[in-house]
């Protein structure tokens, strides 16, 4: 893995000087946020705290424009008005592409993403996920979706080729029924290596 990783990073640093590119940057991020809404026929409300991990690769082609392709796992447990164990998570991936701006060891940022993903619900709405018992009232739905994933964010450079990030968002996952729920915002933390 860390000879592929070396020679991926060789690969695209050649592109970068060959091509006129103005540099490349990827990381990982973890995130957290608050999710609400109802997306099922059953009239119940999912809504929690949501938490995730991710990854995001951008080539620089100007000096104020990146794009490249970013994928994130969110989970939120749910316990309100319903049994422990029933989840909502989400997975989405996609290209992307935003505008940035160098103010100094900041850099803040804006853009949005487009792709797809999928969401499964699991909602149990009486019985023990202890018991080794079948669940008669339970229901489980998996579907995908299309994603716009606006954003904005700022990374601060501890050094030259190490940055923090911070960031905002709001998934808008569309399905053949429309807009799904729950939504709501994400705030993402994370490491991004520049070159």
């Amino acid at each position: 893995m860390i000879v592929l990783a070396a020679t991926a990073f060789t690969v695209s640093a050649n592109a970068t000087d060959k091509k006129g590119l103005k540099g490349f940057s990827g990381g990982m991020m973890v995130h957290s946020g608050y999710l609400s809404g109802c997306d099922n026929p059953y009239n119940y409300n999912a809504s929690g705290a949501t938490f995730g991990i991710g990854g995001v690769a951008k080539l620089h082609l100007t000096d104020h424009f990146r794009a490249g392709f970013e994928g994130y796992f969110s989970n939120m447990g749910l316990k309100k008005n319903i049994k422990d164990g029933s989840f909502n998570k989400v997975f989405w991936t996609g290209i992307l592409a935003d505008f940035y701006w160098k103010k100094g060891k900041f850099i803040p940022y804006a853009g949005a993403t487009l792709g797809g993903g999928m969401e499964t619900a699991f909602y149990m709405f009486e019985g023990d996920k202890h018991d080794w018992l079948p669940e008669t009232s339970a229901v489980y739905n998996k579907k995908p979706f299309f994603a716009i994933d606006p954003f904005v964010g700022v990374e601060y450079a501890v050094g030259k080729a190490l940055h923090l990030t911070l960031k905002a968002d709001w998934l808008l996952a569309i399905n053949k029924d429309g807009l799904n729920r729950p939504m709501g915002p994400r705030i993402y933390f994370g490491f991004i290596f520049a070159h």
